[in-house]
Protein backbone atom coordinates (compact mmCIF):
# COMPACT_ATOMS: atom_id res chain seq x y z
CA UNK A 1 0.00 0.00 0.00
CA UNK A 2 1.67 3.11 -1.09
CA UNK A 3 2.29 5.96 1.90
CA UNK A 4 0.66 8.83 -0.41
CA UNK A 5 -2.61 8.78 -1.77
CA UNK A 6 -3.33 9.12 -5.46
CA UNK A 7 -2.51 12.43 -7.28
CA UNK A 8 -4.76 14.25 -9.49
CA UNK A 9 -3.87 13.73 -13.49
CA UNK A 10 -3.35 17.09 -14.32
CA UNK A 11 -0.25 18.19 -12.16
CA UNK A 12 0.54 15.49 -9.93
CA UNK A 13 -0.39 17.48 -6.07
CA UNK A 14 -1.84 15.70 -3.41
CA UNK A 15 -6.39 15.86 -3.23
CA UNK A 16 -7.51 18.67 -1.59
CA UNK A 17 -9.29 17.67 1.64
CA UNK A 18 -12.70 18.76 2.21
CA UNK A 19 -11.39 19.96 5.94
CA UNK A 20 -12.34 23.30 7.19
CA UNK A 21 -9.25 25.72 8.83
CA UNK A 22 -9.24 26.07 12.28
CA UNK A 23 -10.19 29.67 11.23
CA UNK A 24 -13.84 28.44 9.75
CA UNK A 25 -13.94 25.14 12.40
CA UNK A 26 -16.08 27.59 14.54
CA UNK A 27 -17.85 30.93 14.92
CA UNK A 28 -15.74 32.88 17.64
CA UNK A 29 -17.64 33.83 20.63
CA UNK A 30 -16.76 37.69 20.55
CA UNK A 31 -15.89 40.09 22.91
CA UNK A 32 -19.07 41.94 25.49
CA UNK A 33 -20.03 45.79 24.83
CA UNK A 34 -17.14 47.94 26.23
CA UNK A 35 -14.58 50.50 24.28
CA UNK A 36 -11.95 48.81 22.26
CA UNK A 37 -9.17 49.95 20.52
CA UNK A 38 -8.31 48.58 17.27
CA UNK A 39 -4.78 47.35 16.02
CA UNK A 40 -3.62 45.73 13.44
CA UNK A 41 -0.52 43.09 14.45
CA UNK A 42 0.97 40.24 12.67
CA UNK A 43 4.68 38.48 13.21
CA UNK A 44 7.12 36.44 11.25
CA UNK A 45 8.64 33.79 12.80
CA UNK A 46 11.65 30.79 12.21
CA UNK A 47 8.73 28.38 11.07
CA UNK A 48 5.16 26.75 11.96
CA UNK A 49 6.38 25.09 14.83
CA UNK A 50 5.41 26.28 18.46
CA UNK A 51 8.82 25.99 19.66
CA UNK A 52 9.73 28.49 16.65
CA UNK A 53 10.92 32.16 17.48
CA UNK A 54 9.68 35.08 16.24
CA UNK A 55 12.02 37.31 14.06
CA UNK A 56 9.68 40.18 13.20
CA UNK A 57 6.68 41.65 14.91
CA UNK A 58 4.72 44.65 13.79
CA UNK A 59 1.35 46.39 14.62
CA UNK A 60 -0.60 49.29 12.82
CA UNK A 61 -2.66 51.94 13.29
CA UNK A 62 -4.14 54.95 11.31
CA UNK A 63 -1.87 57.05 13.60
CA UNK A 64 1.05 55.43 13.70
CA UNK A 65 2.69 51.99 13.30
CA UNK A 66 5.23 50.00 14.92
CA UNK A 67 7.58 47.26 14.00
CA UNK A 68 10.46 45.30 15.26
CA UNK A 69 12.60 42.79 13.62
CA UNK A 70 14.16 40.17 16.71
CA UNK A 71 17.37 38.11 16.57
CA UNK A 72 16.27 34.39 16.93
CA UNK A 73 19.03 32.06 18.30
CA UNK A 74 18.57 29.30 15.47
CA UNK A 75 18.33 30.24 11.58
CA UNK A 76 15.01 30.35 10.08
CA UNK A 77 13.88 27.24 7.79
CA UNK A 78 13.73 27.61 4.38
CA UNK A 79 10.13 27.94 3.76
CA UNK A 80 10.25 31.11 6.34
CA UNK A 81 13.43 32.44 4.46
CA UNK A 82 11.42 32.36 1.18
CA UNK A 83 8.30 33.83 2.96
CA UNK A 84 9.67 36.85 4.46
CA UNK A 85 12.77 37.15 2.74
CA UNK A 86 15.42 37.19 5.47
CA UNK A 87 17.98 34.91 6.67
CA UNK A 88 20.40 35.07 9.34
CA UNK A 89 23.92 35.34 8.54
CA UNK A 90 27.15 35.47 10.18
CA UNK A 91 29.55 38.31 9.74
CA UNK A 92 33.14 37.35 12.10
CA UNK A 93 31.87 36.40 15.18
CA UNK A 94 28.52 38.06 15.03
CA UNK A 95 25.31 36.72 13.81
CA UNK A 96 22.89 39.32 11.94
CA UNK A 97 19.81 39.95 9.90
CA UNK A 98 19.48 40.05 6.51
CA UNK A 99 17.03 41.22 4.15
CA UNK A 100 17.55 38.88 1.19
CA UNK A 101 15.73 41.83 -1.37
CA UNK A 102 18.09 44.67 -0.40
CA UNK A 103 21.05 42.78 1.10
CA UNK A 104 20.76 45.02 4.05
CA UNK A 105 21.49 44.36 7.59
CA UNK A 106 18.32 44.98 9.39
CA UNK A 107 18.57 46.37 13.24
CA UNK A 108 17.33 43.96 16.04
CA UNK A 109 16.71 42.99 19.26
CA UNK A 110 16.14 40.32 21.77
CA UNK A 111 12.75 38.62 22.05
CA UNK A 112 11.91 39.73 25.39
CA UNK A 113 12.90 43.21 24.80
CA UNK A 114 10.79 43.30 21.44
CA UNK A 115 7.95 41.87 23.04
CA UNK A 116 8.33 44.08 26.13
CA UNK A 117 8.42 47.12 23.84
CA UNK A 118 5.68 45.69 21.96
CA UNK A 119 3.42 45.84 24.95
CA UNK A 120 4.87 49.44 26.05
CA UNK A 121 3.38 50.31 22.36
CA UNK A 122 0.08 48.68 23.01
CA UNK A 123 -0.37 50.49 26.73
CA UNK A 124 -0.27 53.94 25.00
CA UNK A 125 -2.85 52.95 22.08
CA UNK A 126 -5.29 51.51 24.05
CA UNK A 127 -6.49 54.35 26.27
CA UNK A 128 -8.74 53.65 28.99
CA UNK A 129 -10.62 50.29 27.46
CA UNK A 130 -9.09 47.12 25.89
CA UNK A 131 -7.15 46.34 22.22
CA UNK A 132 -8.43 44.16 19.75
CA UNK A 133 -5.67 42.49 17.74
CA UNK A 134 -6.67 42.19 14.11
CA UNK A 135 -4.96 39.26 11.75
CA UNK A 136 -5.66 37.60 9.14
CA UNK A 137 -4.68 33.91 8.91
CA UNK A 138 -6.74 30.61 8.34
CA UNK A 139 -4.43 28.34 10.75
CA UNK A 140 -4.89 30.47 14.09
CA UNK A 141 -1.31 29.52 14.72
CA UNK A 142 0.08 33.40 15.54
CA UNK A 143 -1.75 34.21 18.89
CA UNK A 144 -1.01 30.78 20.12
CA UNK A 145 3.03 31.43 19.23
CA UNK A 146 2.71 34.58 20.54
CA UNK A 147 0.96 33.39 24.03
CA UNK A 148 3.72 30.84 24.57
CA UNK A 149 6.63 33.56 23.32
CA UNK A 150 5.11 36.24 26.55
CA UNK A 151 4.35 33.02 28.71
CA UNK A 152 8.66 31.77 28.19
CA UNK A 153 9.44 35.67 29.42
CA UNK A 154 6.55 35.72 32.26
CA UNK A 155 4.83 38.59 30.26
CA UNK A 156 1.70 36.73 29.71
CA UNK A 157 -0.52 38.92 32.77
CA UNK A 158 0.68 42.41 31.74
CA UNK A 159 -0.30 41.02 27.99
CA UNK A 160 -3.87 39.91 29.55
CA UNK A 161 -4.57 43.18 30.84
CA UNK A 162 -3.76 45.03 27.60
CA UNK A 163 -5.17 43.15 25.15
CA UNK A 164 -9.30 41.47 25.53
CA UNK A 165 -9.15 39.38 22.56
CA UNK A 166 -7.94 38.37 19.11
CA UNK A 167 -10.05 39.14 16.02
CA UNK A 168 -8.85 36.79 12.45
CA UNK A 169 -10.17 38.96 9.25
CA UNK A 170 -9.74 35.58 7.60
CA UNK A 171 -13.37 34.18 9.12
CA UNK A 172 -14.89 37.23 8.80
CA UNK A 173 -13.89 38.25 4.97
CA UNK A 174 -15.42 33.64 4.58
CA UNK A 175 -18.18 35.25 5.76
CA UNK A 176 -19.15 38.62 4.09
CA UNK A 177 -17.32 38.10 1.07
CA UNK A 178 -18.53 33.96 0.33
CA UNK A 179 -20.39 35.05 -2.70
CA UNK A 180 -18.24 37.28 -4.30
CA UNK A 181 -14.88 35.82 -3.87
CA UNK A 182 -13.39 32.43 -4.39
CA UNK A 183 -10.30 32.87 -2.24
CA UNK A 184 -10.26 35.33 0.79
CA UNK A 185 -6.60 35.43 1.02
CA UNK A 186 -4.72 38.19 1.84
CA UNK A 187 -3.78 39.17 -1.57
CA UNK A 188 -7.00 38.43 -3.05
CA UNK A 189 -8.34 40.43 -0.75
CA UNK A 190 -6.24 43.40 -1.10
CA UNK A 191 -6.53 43.26 -4.75
CA UNK A 192 -10.31 43.15 -4.93
CA UNK A 193 -11.54 45.29 -1.67
CA UNK A 194 -8.50 47.79 -1.50
CA UNK A 195 -7.56 48.04 -5.00
CA UNK A 196 -3.96 47.05 -3.63
CA UNK A 197 -2.46 45.49 -6.78
CA UNK A 198 0.70 45.09 -5.64
CA UNK A 199 0.44 43.61 -1.82
CA UNK A 200 3.90 42.70 -0.44
CA UNK A 201 2.86 39.87 2.29
CA UNK A 202 6.30 38.99 3.08
CA UNK A 203 6.34 42.51 5.73
CA UNK A 204 4.64 41.56 8.82
CA UNK A 205 3.77 45.49 8.80
CA UNK A 206 2.32 45.31 5.35
CA UNK A 207 -0.11 42.22 6.35
CA UNK A 208 -0.84 43.98 9.55
CA UNK A 209 -1.93 47.28 7.36
CA UNK A 210 -3.72 44.83 5.06
CA UNK A 211 -5.81 43.05 7.70
CA UNK A 212 -7.08 46.39 9.40
CA UNK A 213 -7.88 48.11 6.45
CA UNK A 214 -10.16 44.73 5.33
CA UNK A 215 -12.02 44.47 8.60
CA UNK A 216 -12.59 48.69 7.99
CA UNK A 217 -14.13 48.19 4.31
CA UNK A 218 -16.30 45.18 5.74
CA UNK A 219 -17.47 47.19 8.55
CA UNK A 220 -18.23 50.00 6.56
CA UNK A 221 -19.48 47.87 3.55
CA UNK A 222 -18.96 50.22 0.82
CA UNK A 223 -15.70 50.69 -1.08
CA UNK A 224 -15.75 54.41 -1.31
CA UNK A 225 -16.48 54.62 2.09
CA UNK A 226 -13.30 53.25 3.26
CA UNK A 227 -10.75 55.53 4.68
CA UNK A 228 -13.83 58.40 4.64
CA UNK A 229 -12.51 59.46 8.19
CA UNK A 230 -8.88 60.83 6.49
CA UNK A 231 -5.21 59.30 7.67
CA UNK A 232 -5.37 58.85 11.24
CA UNK A 233 -9.00 59.28 12.03
CA UNK A 234 -9.62 56.53 14.69
CA UNK A 235 -11.81 52.90 14.16
CA UNK A 236 -15.61 53.59 13.59
CA UNK A 237 -18.45 52.65 15.86
CA UNK A 238 -19.19 50.22 13.39
CA UNK A 239 -15.84 48.61 12.62
CA UNK A 240 -15.34 48.01 16.04
CA UNK A 241 -18.51 46.60 16.48
CA UNK A 242 -17.87 44.62 13.98
CA UNK A 243 -14.63 43.07 15.24
CA UNK A 244 -15.59 42.73 18.61
CA UNK A 245 -18.05 40.02 17.54
CA UNK A 246 -15.46 38.20 15.65
CA UNK A 247 -12.79 38.48 17.93
CA UNK A 248 -11.82 35.63 20.22
CA UNK A 249 -10.91 36.49 24.01
CA UNK A 250 -7.55 35.61 25.66
CA UNK A 251 -8.15 32.68 27.45
CA UNK A 252 -9.94 31.25 24.41
CA UNK A 253 -6.44 31.10 22.38
CA UNK A 254 -5.06 30.38 25.70
CA UNK A 255 -7.43 26.98 25.98
CA UNK A 256 -6.54 26.40 22.07
CA UNK A 257 -2.75 26.57 23.29
CA UNK A 258 -3.04 24.38 25.82
CA UNK A 259 -5.02 21.62 23.80
CA UNK A 260 -2.27 21.89 20.88
CA UNK A 261 0.36 21.05 23.75
CA UNK A 262 -1.80 18.04 24.69
CA UNK A 263 -2.18 16.97 21.08
CA UNK A 264 1.89 17.58 20.34
CA UNK A 265 2.82 14.90 23.54
CA UNK A 266 0.66 12.33 21.80
CA UNK A 267 2.24 12.50 18.76
CA UNK A 268 5.23 12.62 19.98
CA UNK A 269 5.09 9.28 21.78
CA UNK A 270 4.56 7.65 18.29
CA UNK A 271 7.91 9.18 17.13
CA UNK A 272 9.76 5.29 17.41
CA UNK A 273 7.06 4.65 14.28
CA UNK A 274 7.01 7.89 11.67
CA UNK A 275 10.68 9.37 12.97
CA UNK A 276 12.00 6.81 10.24
CA UNK A 277 9.35 8.07 7.89
CA UNK A 278 9.65 11.53 7.84
CA UNK A 279 12.77 11.72 6.53
CA UNK A 280 11.29 10.53 2.94
CA UNK A 281 10.34 13.37 0.35
CA UNK A 282 7.82 15.86 1.29
CA UNK A 283 4.71 14.20 -0.35
CA UNK A 284 5.35 11.33 1.72
CA UNK A 285 5.94 13.45 4.75
CA UNK A 286 2.57 15.17 4.27
CA UNK A 287 1.03 12.05 4.33
CA UNK A 288 2.63 10.98 7.31
CA UNK A 289 1.85 13.70 9.28
CA UNK A 290 -1.98 13.74 8.40
CA UNK A 291 -1.58 9.88 9.94
CA UNK A 292 -0.10 10.90 12.53
CA UNK A 293 -2.58 13.71 13.58
CA UNK A 294 -5.35 11.54 13.02
CA UNK A 295 -4.13 9.29 15.80
CA UNK A 296 -3.57 12.29 18.42
CA UNK A 297 -7.01 13.67 17.40
CA UNK A 298 -8.25 10.34 18.77
CA UNK A 299 -6.48 10.25 22.37
CA UNK A 300 -4.78 7.28 21.10
CA UNK A 301 -0.91 6.52 22.41
CA UNK A 302 2.28 4.68 21.48
CA UNK A 303 1.56 2.35 24.18
CA UNK A 304 -2.03 1.54 24.17
CA UNK A 305 -1.47 0.07 20.48
CA UNK A 306 1.93 -1.51 21.45
CA UNK A 307 0.05 -3.64 24.41
CA UNK A 308 -3.06 -4.37 22.10
CA UNK A 309 -0.14 -5.82 19.34
CA UNK A 310 1.33 -8.10 21.92
CA UNK A 311 -2.45 -9.46 23.50
CA UNK A 312 -4.24 -9.52 20.09
CA UNK A 313 -1.69 -8.80 17.49
CA UNK A 314 -4.53 -7.76 14.28
CA UNK A 315 -7.02 -7.55 16.25
CA UNK A 316 -6.10 -5.42 18.69
CA UNK A 317 -5.19 -2.99 16.37
CA UNK A 318 -7.73 -3.23 14.19
CA UNK A 319 -10.39 -2.50 18.35
CA UNK A 320 -8.00 0.34 19.07
CA UNK A 321 -8.23 1.89 15.63
CA UNK A 322 -12.34 1.45 15.52
CA UNK A 323 -11.87 4.58 17.53
CA UNK A 324 -10.80 7.15 13.62
CA UNK A 325 -13.71 6.05 12.17
CA UNK A 326 -15.22 9.24 12.13
CA UNK A 327 -12.42 11.28 11.31
CA UNK A 328 -10.61 8.75 9.28
CA UNK A 329 -11.55 7.09 5.78
CA UNK A 330 -10.84 3.43 5.68
CA UNK A 331 -7.86 3.33 3.61
CA UNK A 332 -6.39 5.54 5.98
CA UNK A 333 -6.95 2.85 8.66
CA UNK A 334 -6.35 0.34 7.00
CA UNK A 335 -2.80 1.72 6.26
CA UNK A 336 -2.16 2.53 9.90
CA UNK A 337 -2.61 -1.24 10.55
CA UNK A 338 -0.36 -2.04 8.23
CA UNK A 339 1.93 0.96 9.33
CA UNK A 340 2.01 -0.48 13.44
CA UNK A 341 1.95 -4.25 12.09
CA UNK A 342 5.36 -4.61 10.55
CA UNK A 343 6.58 -2.14 13.41
CA UNK A 344 5.68 -4.66 16.17
CA UNK A 345 6.78 -7.06 13.83
CA UNK A 346 10.13 -8.34 14.23
CA UNK A 347 9.68 -10.77 10.98
CA UNK A 348 8.16 -7.95 8.69
CA UNK A 349 9.84 -5.46 7.20
CA UNK A 350 9.22 -2.00 8.52
CA UNK A 351 6.62 -0.26 6.56
CA UNK A 352 7.96 2.79 4.70
CA UNK A 353 7.35 4.86 1.56
CA UNK A 354 7.77 3.30 -1.76
CA UNK A 355 11.01 4.66 -3.86
CA UNK A 356 10.20 7.28 -6.30
CA UNK A 357 11.57 6.18 -9.54
CA UNK A 358 12.57 8.66 -12.29
CA UNK A 359 9.52 8.63 -15.07
CA UNK A 360 12.43 9.19 -17.75
CA UNK A 361 14.88 6.77 -16.92
CA UNK A 362 15.01 4.17 -19.64
CA UNK A 363 14.36 7.74 -22.46
CA UNK A 364 17.79 9.36 -20.71
CA UNK A 365 19.80 5.84 -20.90
CA UNK A 366 19.05 5.77 -24.68
CA UNK A 367 19.93 9.29 -25.58
CA UNK A 368 23.09 8.28 -23.34
CA UNK A 369 23.78 6.08 -25.54
CA UNK A 370 22.89 7.27 -28.50
CA UNK A 371 25.14 10.69 -27.56
CA UNK A 372 28.04 8.08 -26.66
CA UNK A 373 27.99 6.40 -29.86
CA UNK A 374 27.97 9.87 -31.88
CA UNK A 375 31.07 11.11 -29.80
CA UNK A 376 32.55 7.64 -30.34
CA UNK A 377 32.09 8.09 -34.50
CA UNK A 378 33.10 11.31 -34.16
CA UNK A 379 36.34 10.87 -32.99
CA UNK A 380 36.74 7.99 -35.28
CA UNK A 381 36.33 10.07 -38.28
CA UNK A 382 38.50 12.90 -36.67
CA UNK A 383 40.98 10.23 -36.44
CA UNK A 384 40.56 8.83 -39.91
CA UNK A 385 39.57 11.90 -41.94
CA UNK A 386 41.46 12.75 -45.33
CA UNK A 387 40.83 16.18 -44.72
CA UNK A 388 42.63 17.37 -41.84
CA UNK A 389 44.96 19.30 -41.39
CA UNK A 390 48.89 18.15 -42.43
CA UNK A 391 51.03 17.29 -39.86
CA UNK A 392 53.88 19.17 -38.94
CA UNK A 393 57.12 18.08 -40.10
CA UNK A 394 60.02 17.56 -37.81
CA UNK A 395 62.20 20.52 -39.89
CA UNK A 396 59.13 22.78 -38.70
CA UNK A 397 59.03 21.58 -34.74
CA UNK A 398 62.69 21.78 -34.34
CA UNK A 399 62.38 25.36 -36.08
CA UNK A 400 60.20 26.17 -33.48
CA UNK A 401 61.55 24.48 -30.69
CA UNK A 402 64.28 26.75 -31.72
CA UNK A 403 62.39 29.60 -31.88
CA UNK A 404 60.92 29.52 -28.33
CA UNK A 405 64.25 28.71 -27.32
CA UNK A 406 66.05 31.74 -28.31
CA UNK A 407 62.91 33.96 -27.04
CA UNK A 408 63.09 32.64 -23.83
CA UNK A 409 67.00 33.00 -23.49
CA UNK A 410 66.90 37.10 -24.72
CA UNK A 411 67.35 39.40 -21.41
CA UNK A 412 64.99 41.17 -20.60
CA UNK A 413 65.70 44.91 -20.71
CA UNK A 414 65.36 46.63 -17.26
CA UNK A 415 62.64 49.49 -16.73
Amino acid sequence: MAMVSEAKANGGEMEATNELPPALAEKPAGLPPGKYALVGWDMDTTGRRLIDEICQIAAYTPKQSYSQYIMPYGDLNPGARRRHNVRVVTVGRYRMLKDTNTHKILKTKSEISALSDFLDWLEKEKGDGSVILIYHEPRRLSPTMLLEALTRYKLLDRFKSIVAGFADSYALAADKCKATVKSVSLRVLARVLLDADSLSVDSALERATAAYRIVEHLAQGEQQEVGAGGEGAAASRDMVDTARLWARPVHTELDALASLKKLLERQNTFRPVFAPLLRSARPERKRVTQLRRLLADAGLLYDQLKDAWQEQKLVGLEKQMSSLTVSAKEEDIKELIEIFDCHFDPAKEPKGPKPRIPRNKNRTASSAGETGEAEGSTSESQNSSPHNSPNKTSNDVAAGDSSQVASSSEPVAAN
